[in-house]
């Protein structure tokens, strides 16, 4: 499952990255949690091009999104079985700028959070469909959801799904939803282990997702149980999110 991105790299980094023009402006994310607006990359009629879409994707046939579950996961295995997201993985797909995103390990009763990115530092391009809905009153509403598949080596000790991540190449063609068809896209999912991958733990102060700040993604040293932790110097706490909507960006 992926239920949490971070994105803190330039724009201009990311229009380099996806060869997108560029006209949303936003400020580096260190939380970004379903429900939200998120940055989704789409081919566009004048050319490829980032917009923000909700995530948790919502089909054109649904009555009320207010009695809609939040989809904002799409197993790849299952994925041309779903009522909810045949139509988007043959004419609806996208790809989702991220630095990193983080996972829960399950111990116990307890969850630990960890910060999961590329080992070069690079951007992950993670695959994604996406609707648009659309309202008896004109109103609009565009989603999407992030699709996973089974974890496979290191990354699979701290969680059983990860999400589907796209090389340049693999991105080109997930977006050519004209000359690619939905099983030929789906044939580009590879292991996520086998890209290079780096994960650590997290403070805990993830799981709030009005917390926001750099803090989120620094390293933390796990005390063994039994054993007492160094209080060490106090770690200033992120600051929440002056909002009180699941929707706002900023």
């Amino acid at each position: 499952m992926c239920g949490r991105l971070d994105l803190n790299d330039t724009r201009v980094e990311i229009n380099r990255v996806f060869k997108t023009k560029g006209g949303i402006p936003f400020p580096p994310r260190y939380n970004i949690a379903p429900t939200q607006p998120v940055l989704t990359i789409v081919n566009m009629p004048a050319g490829r091009d980032g917009v923000l879409m909700r995530w948790g994707l919502v089909p054109h046939w649904v009555k009320d999104p207010r009695e809609f579950s939040v989809l904002i996961n799409a197993r790849v295995e299952t994925i041309m079985e779903k009522p909810a997201f045949k139509s988007s993985i043959k004419n609806q797909r996208c790809v989702i700028p991220a630095s990193g995103y983080y996972e829960w390990l399950r111990e116990g009763g307890e969850k630990q959070p960890f910060h999961i990115s590329k080992s070069d530092g690079q951007l992950l391009s993670l695959a994604g469909i996406f609707s648009t809905w659309e309202g008896p009153n004109g109103e609009e509403i565009d989603s999407m959801a992030i699709l996973t598949q089974e974890a496979t080596g290191a990354l699979a000790k701290i969680h059983h799904r990860t999400p589907v991540h796209l090389d340049e190449e693999q991105t080109d063609l997930w977006l050519d939803t004209k000359s690619v068809t939905a099983k030929e896209a789906l044939k580009l999912v590879r292991p996520l282990d086998k890209v290079g991958m780096k994960t650590y733990p997290v403070s805990k102060q993830v799981n709030n997702a009005r917390n926001e700040g750099e803090e989120l993604i620094k390293p933390i040293t796990l005390v063994p149980k039994g054993e007492k932790a160094d209080s060490g110097p106090e770690t200033p706490k992120p600051k929440p999110k002056p909002s009180n909507g699941q929707m706002d960006l900023f």
